[in-house]
């Protein structure tokens, strides 16, 4: 399947060349991206789960074997208690790792984590409550982990929200956006001392594959707007439809220019910054969407959606490989090509910039 998952990945490479800048082309580029991932993804599913199980043990065991020292390796994994999430903390574990299952759900975690001690048979597992929805419990995260530890080995970004409806978040952000990219900016940086405290810290950020959904003049109209009216009136959320399948996919892009933009910033210290497709999983993620087509997104995700342990995988090898990969885009456990809007400098610093404002601006909501 990694061999598979390659030749995928230059197929999808080699047809971007051919159509960006091309309105029309890039049509079909989606098109033919989603039929080879959904073809991808029918040919992974002949593997049962614990192919993919022992997979990821694999990368843990490779992993503990080449880090034997005393020192307590410290994790966080954003939406930790289901789905992709669930397996990168179990995987993390298994590697040796004290992992942190921020999560919003006091209850869920508390689950996860007594099956996750179950299934691990340690107890190297620990719940600090995070709403990435919300600056102030975001702010309060951060200083409840800072009390407790100075130092952190890994982030992984992995918590989001996916085709809700128009919704804002506590602060008065579009919800995508607001959660999955700002959340996620405010978090890292809250915690970058912490990582630049260790001799190797990693940053994993996920995103998706609809960030090629997305085009420099989606981007644009975001910036222009956002910065001079604020986010409440801009976006699609005042188009004549809101459409939240372009909020999602611009909320990945995003998180694909943060990474690239932390990479860049931090260039010249030890910390590793790299992006993610994890595949179209069968997860909870747009759980809202699947209620209202139940029947139909349930023979979707039995044909066409990978197990979470193969979700994870991605995450997992940019986690615990000792490649010195930095500031790129992964899918299918290898590097690709992501949109080359995501890799503008200019456009990633305004990204940076406009996230810093719109969080002082929302601050005092």
């Amino acid at each position: 399947m990694h061999f598979l998952g390659i030749l995928v990945n230059i197929f999808v490479e080699s047809l971007l060349v051919l159509c960006e800048g091309n309105r029309l082309a890039m049509t079909l580029f989606r098109i033919l991206v989603l039929v080879v991932e959904l073809m991808y993804n029918m040919v992974s599913n002949i593997f049962p789960k614990f192919w993919y199980e022992y997979r990821l043990r694999r990368y843990a065991l490779l992993s503990k074997k080449l880090h034997s020292e005393t020192k307590l390796r410290l994790a966080i994994v954003t939406g930790a208690n289901r789905g992709i999430g669930y397996e990168t903390a179990k995987t993390l574990a298994l590697a040796g790792y004290h992992v942190i299952l921020a999560c919003r759900n006091s209850d869920s975690a508390a689950s996860s984590i007594e099956s996750l001690q179950k299934q691990t048979k340690l107890q190297t597992f620990e719940f600090m409550q995070l709403d990435l929805s919300c600056f102030k419990s975001i702010r309060a995260f951060i200083l409840n982990y800072k009390l407790k530890y100075n130092y952190l080995d890994l982030l992984v970004n992995n918590a989001g929200v996916m085709v809700y409806p128009r919704t804002f978040t506590k602060d008065g952000l579009e919800l995508h956006f607001g959660t999955n990219h700002i959340g996620h900016f405010m978090l890292t940086n809250g915690l970058i001392n912490n990582l630049l405290a260790c001799q190797y810290p990693k940053i994993v950020i996920v995103s998706s594959v609809s960030h090629y959904n997305t085009s420099s003049a989606d981007f644009e109209f975001l910036l222009k707007k956002n910065l001079h009216e604020g986010f409440r009136n801009c976006d699609s959320l005042h188009y004549k439809h809101y459409d939240p399948a372009k909020s999602y996919s611009l909320s990945k892009l995003c998180n694909i220019m943060f990474a690239q933009e932390l990479a860049r910033r931090y260039k010249h210290t030890n910390l590793l910054v790299n992006s993610l497709h994890p595949g179209i999983t069968n997860t909870n993620l747009g759980r809202l969407n699947n209620q209202r087509n139940g029947l139909i997104t349930r023979i979707f995700k039995s044909f066409f959606a990978i197990f979470p342990a193969q979700g994870a995988l991605t995450s997992i090898k940019l986690a615990l490989s000792p490649d010195g990969n930095n500031g790129k885009y992964f899918a299918r456990e290898s590097e690709t090509s992501p949109l080359p809007l995501s890799q503008n400098e200019d456009i990633c610093l305004n990204l940076w910039n406009y996230s810093e404002q719109i969080i002082k601006d929302h601050s005092c909501h």
